[in-house]
């Protein structure tokens, strides 16, 4: 029998997603049928990817649910799509609400997303490594702004998941002194 120590965990569950809106007749708050409760997720990249919530415009117009309409469209055109190039990012005036589970050992390689990515480890702990070779570990409870730089992750356990919920808005590309730092997704090919 295989040592505890040294054993992997299980991944963690999928997570649970409640989503609040108006009665139409009423008018009163209730929890919306419209949505799964249960987020649907897909491996990808080294990791397994929970997309919770998405909004495409600011200012968001939430009137008649117009915003779970659109994510039900949404969701809807991108069920067949579960390629690692699957994974995308919200443009300019997006949000995505994302939940990333990394297997113990696992890396996701530098990559630049043209996003501001407020970032909270749930569980485990995660390796963050930055192109110019800076190192931080971030541990349950930190969180990360991570904002438009060229980084990559790594999970550092032998036999724990980490979990790490993710609230990226969409943004036009970084420039430093006058530079672009364009979105690199090594991954896309």
């Amino acid at each position: 029998m295989a040592d505890s120590k040294t054993t992997p965990e299980d991944p963690p569950p999928a997570p649970h997603r409640y989503t609040t809106t108006h009665d139409a007749v009423s008018g009163k708050s209730i929890f919306s049928p419209s949505l799964p409760e249960t987020v649907a997720g897909y491996g990808s990249i080294g990791m397994q990817v929970f997309d919770s919530y998405k909004t495409f415009s600011t200012p968001l117009d939430m009137s008649d649910d117009a915003d779970i309409a659109a994510l039900k469209s949404d969701v809807a055109q991108r069920a067949a799509d579960v390629a690692p190039s699957s994974v995308w990012f919200p443009a300019p005036g997006e949000s995505l609400l994302r939940y990333c589970d990394w297997a113990p050992g696992a890396t996701l390689d530098l990559h630049r997303t043209e996003t501001i990515d407020f970032g909270v480890v749930l569980q485990g702990a995660m390796e963050l490594t930055l192109d110019s070779g800076e190192v931080r570990v971030l541990r349950v409870g930190d969180t990360i702004v991570q904002r438009g730089t060229l980084h990559s992750w790594r999970n550092p356990s032998d036999t724990v998941w980490a979990r790490v919920i993710f609230f990226l808005l969409g943004t036009p590309p970084v420039k430093v002194n006058g530079e672009e730092k364009a979105e690199h997704l090594p991954w896309k090919g």
